[in-house]
């Protein structure tokens, strides 16, 4: 092992810490002093016996050297410096005598010497020697530890004497801040300030002496806050020092103001987000907001439909804005897949579809990024797993309030209004819901159709503009390329290709559609309790197989504004997938969203849970009827008093008791069309007249008396 000066050693066995101090010019011997002890001298030691315990592991090297002093010159106090300048002018000439210094007899002459000469106290000497052995030979090692004193960040014991200085102007002592007033501190700042918004820390002092440290009494029929005396109180500077001692910034903000105001103001700013993408179609960002403008129904321009939700899908690389959506779809996923459907799609046929003619270089993005970094609320859930599982699309999510992670996306929503905003008929301006101010809601022209050309105009303008503080890298420079969207994304094509990702249209869409559960029925596939059709099921015997065995689950994808069609995954190929319709022969079922079918069975849900309380109400009273009966019935068995038969008398007659009751029983219940007087019944068109009989019966009549009848 090869040995350095002012190295740290360990010795395993002793568990010391040793520095060389010197080693020899012939390499034979070597001075060490023991680190890691408070006084200690520098020993000599064979370079050999080092060695020696080296090659058996018994000395190994210290990486991290914990004893040197290496504080910035800067964050050092003037008496700090004071002192270890001192020390160093009376032992540089010293220490630099080597090896002489490092001898035990010639060093305690010289700090005889020293010590004589300069009044200092030869112990003084003695520890700047080892100050600057032990802490890694500099001149800061020769540093005061004040930093060490006073145990810093501890807290100090509770005892009778009062901690702190001594007042000069307000009476009594005063009271130490031990554990149990702390308490009442900390839970004094956090009820009265911390969930206070409106309140400062002064008045959640004075809250909590009232609360605290005072007491009312009752004097002729008069409530007085009485406050204890001022000796006994917690001063405003010591409930104010704990506040600090114990103070999260961090927290405090997010309590008071909210964690959304903190993540937009104070966060730290780290990070640059075009660093986060290697190329053009490696890393899009994608956000929603609600646009500043009111707008017209295209049916009738004099109904308001208000204000449109604008999707912006943006390359992080190359800051070009590859999709759009102009809707009056909410902020959801359904609105975000039509963005993401626009970014993969050809642009000038979409321009075409609105009367913009353009070439293929003024809008070149057709595709999908690698990694989509969008809002929690649109893309985190199953359906940004199934991107992923189905399109090979990493899904990234902002944290919870913090849309500056999609900073580029967002300042897009600032930069492009600002072309349009000062001649568009019903934009908002900064006065919007003031006292006085103008109703912009009434100057609303545009449908929108006409909102959605203004759009794309303004995504071709940003894309062949030039962008401020963009970070060109030293080769874009030398190939003369300018920081412009279109120029960024044409350069980063040929120079950084193969990020983009590029799908067939129909793919695309079944992968980014809701996806859910359906239950394969006797009936068919049912789905949010309707049932549709499938070929594959019906050639399979699905549904016979559901009457005899049971439902089972398949997974299906579905748009949410359209339930006429579901599409059937293949559980052999998560790319495939079959069209199943809607089985219904009322129309009203068809061209329903799920909110319309959600709400319709609500509806016929919130019918029958009224008429069901109903039904309730009205079975409970006719069991308290029944109950009423059965009842009635005991308690007149009861009033007979007790039966003195015997147990075989009272079962032995049952069938004779049967007989009779059934005798009473017919006679209730006997058929007649007759009074006692005699009555006529029409008999088809005419009339009989019918006898007075003192026997009536209905019964099925005999075979003598059919006889009887013949004759």
């Amino acid at each position: 092992m090869i040995f350095f000066r002012n190295e740290l050693y360990k010795f395993v066995e002793l568990n010391q810490v040793r520095r060389i101090l010197w080693i020899s010019p012939s390499a034979d011997a070597i001075v060490s002093i023991q680190v890691d002890a408070k006084v200690n001298a520098p020993e000599w030691a064979k370079r050999t016996d080092w060695e020696a315990l080296a090659a058996v592991g018994k000395i190994e090297p210290v990486a991290e050297d914990l004893f040197l002093r290496l504080p910035a010159e800067s964050q050092l106090g003037v008496k700090a410096r004071e002192r270890r300048d001192t020390a160093w002018s009376h032992i540089s000439a010293l220490v630099a005598d080597e090896p002489n210094v490092y001898l035990a007899d010639t060093r305690a002459a010289m700090v005889r010497a020293l010590s004589a000469e300069s009044c200092v106290h030869k112990d003084t000497i003695r520890n700047w020697f080892f100050a600057y052995w032990q802490r890694g030979m500099t001149r800061n090692a020769l540093l005061p530890d004040w930093d060490k004193c006073g145990n810093r960040g501890q807290r100090k014991a509770d005892t009778e004497k009062k901690r702190g200085r001594p007042r000069s102007v307000t009476l009594g002592v005063g009271v130490n801040v031990g554990a149990a007033l702390q308490k009442i501190f900390e839970v004094a700042i956090k009820n009265y300030y911390l969930r206070n918004k409106k309140a400062t820390l002064a008045a959640a002092f004075r809250q909590m002496l009232r609360k605290h440290f005072s007491e009312y009494v009752e004097d002729d029929s008069q409530r007085e806050l009485i406050l204890r005396e001022e000796g006994k109180l917690p001063t405003y500077d010591s409930f104010y020092y704990w506040y600090r001692v114990g103070r999260n910034e961090e927290s405090e903000v997010k309590a008071r103001k909210g964690k959304r105001f903190f993540e937009r103001t104070l966060r730290p700013l780290l990070g640059n987000s075009t660093h986060e993408a290697i190329g053009p179609g490696f890393r899009y960002q994608i956000d929603a907001t609600i646009a500043d403008v009111y707008l017209v129904s295209k049916v009738n321009p004099n109904d308001i439909i208000g204000r449109p939700v604008v999707y912006v899908v943006i390359d992080v690389w190359s800051r070009m804005i590859v999709g759009i959506y102009v809707g009056l779809e909410h902020a959801s996923w359904t609105a975000a897949m039509m963005a993401l459907l626009n970014a993969a799609s050809d642009k000038v046929a979409f321009c075409n579809e609105y009367r913009i003619p353009i070439s293929p270089e003024e809008w070149p993005a057709a595709g999908l990024s690698t990694v989509i970094l969008g809002d929690r609320g649109e893309l985190e859930s199953a359906l940004a797993e199934r991107m992923s599982n189905v399109l090979g699309i990493t899904v990234e999510n902002t944290p919870p309030y913090r849309p500056d992670w999609k900073g580029i996306v967002e300042r897009m929503f600032g930069l492009l209004p600002a072309k349009f905003k000062h001649f568009l008929p019903g934009y908002i301006d900064v006065d919007y819901r003031q006292r006085g101010a103008e109703d912009y809601r009434l100057d609303a022209a545009l449908t929108l159709y006409e909102f959605t050309r203004i759009m794309i105009l303004s995504a071709l303008d940003h894309n062949a503009t030039t962008i401020g503080e963009y970070p060109l890298s030293p080769e874009m420079i030398r190939d003369g390329v300018l920081p412009i969207p279109n120029e960024l994304w044409a350069w980063g094509i040929k120079k950084r290709a193969g990020m983009l990702k590029s799908y067939d249209r129909k793919l695309l869409q079944f992968a980014l559609m809701h996806t859910e559960e359906a239950t394969v029925t006797e009936s068919g596939i049912k789905f949010y309790n309707r049932h549709y059709a499938s070929r594959q099921g019906h050639e399979a015997g699905w549904y016979t197989k559901a009457r005899g065995s049971g439902a089972w689950k398949v997974s299906v994808s579905y748009d949410t504004r359209c339930l006429d069609e579901i599409l059937l995954h293949d559980p052999h190929d998560t790319r495939r997938f079959e069209v199943c319709r809607l089985i219904s022969d009322d129309e009203e079922q068809f061209g329903l969203c799920l909110q319309e079918l959600l709400a319709m069975q609500r509806r016929a849900k919130g019918n029958k849970a009224e008429r069901a309380h109903r039904v309730l109400e009205k079975s409970l009273g006719r069991d308290a009827q029944m109950e009423k009966i059965a009842l009635d019935a005991i308690e007149r068995k009861a009033s007979l008093g007790p039966d003195e038969r015997s147990k075989a008398e009272r079962t032995g007659d049952i069938r004779k008791n049967a007989a009779t009751e059934r005798k009473v029983q017919r006679e209730f219940e006997k058929l007649t069309f007759s009074s006692s007087e005699t009555s006529v019944v029409e008999l088809g068109d005419g009339a009989a007249e019918m006898a007075k009989s003192e026997k009536k019966t209905f019964a099925i009549p005999s075979i003598f008396d059919i006889r009887k009848k013949q004759r």
